[in-house]
């Protein structure tokens, strides 16, 4: 009798227990979604204050009609130096220390942290604030970025929270996606301000050159590193086909960007 009472209590110590760490991990949640969301916010204000006024004050000579896509250029670069910054401010090692490309081993397993949770709910916030907008706007292929990256975060936090020590996977996921977008919204700034066009080209170029190298060369490295170290589980399974949707887009993206360049160059020549 004696031993089913200890028994019995330790169960109900247990239940109030996980109880506890449930509610914590509530907290803890809504503490990184509050929080990133304010931040999208904050961006968001300053950037639609900041297009509104370079248009007002004539430092960019475009119809109020393009304000939205300034403002787009604004919000984005800056979501993109701010997630690529942090990202590479968590990591302590990069998994590509070995410049032996068929190296595909992790050489340097790396515990999680503070940073990587609130990186990783702040690139949430902003694909699902930019998610709306997308599906306002009608731009179907980075609605179906949006959520393949969205879901693939989701799976990220999951890690996170559960302690698995793989958020430095996400945080190079993240940088290779994002680090190059801020020379993409340059060079239409640059061209809408009327810099030579040789100016908006060189910007272009090199985001293009970058985006092929982070997106279609270092990525499916990273995407095969991911699954040769962790194996084929539910949870790899399930991000594989947003992977692949991620690849397919930025192979499509890399391939318009190159026709845009092209025909940009041959109109300006043509109109000198």
């Amino acid at each position: 009798m004696h031993f089913t009472n200890i028994l019995f209590e330790k169960n109900i110590k247990y239940k109030y227990l996980k109880k506890i760490e449930y509610y914590l991990l509530i907290m803890n949640v809504s503490k990184y979604l509050l929080g990133s969301y304010y931040t999208i916010r904050s961006i968001y204000r300053f950037s639609d204050f900041f297009s509104n006024y370079l248009v007002h004050n004539k430092y960019i000579d475009v119809p109020f009609s393009k304000i939205e896509k300034i403002n787009e250029c604004i919000f984005s670069s800056l979501h993109g130096l701010l997630s690529s910054s942090l990202s590479a401010l968590s990591l302590t090692h990069s998994i590509f220390d070995n410049i032996n490309p068929f190296q595909l081993t992790v050489q340097h397993s790396q515990p999680d942290n503070q940073l990587q949770v609130f990186t990783t709910y702040f690139c949430l916030s902003y694909f699902s604030v930019d998610l709306f907008r997308c599906m306002y706007y009608k731009k179907y292929m980075f609605v179906m970025h949006h959520i393949s990256a969205i879901l693939l975060l989701l799976s990220g936090l999951s890690s996170l929270n559960n302690h698995e020590n793989k958020g430095f996977y996400i945080m190079h996921f993240i940088f290779l996606l994002e680090s190059n977008t801020f020379l993409l919204n340059l060079g239409y700034i640059i061209k809408e301000c009327k810099f030579h066009y040789s100016i908006t080209c060189t910007s272009w170029i090199l985001h293009l050159l970058l985006f092929v190298l982070f997106r279609l060369i270092v990525l499916p490295r990273l995407i095969i590193i991911y699954y040769l170290n962790e194996g084929i589980t539910l949870t790899t399974l399930y991000q594989l086909p947003n992977f692949l949707l991620i690849l397919a887009g930025s192979t499509y993206w890399s391939y318009r960007q190159l026709l845009g360049i092209q025909k940009f160059i041959k109109e300006n020549i043509q109109n000198q």
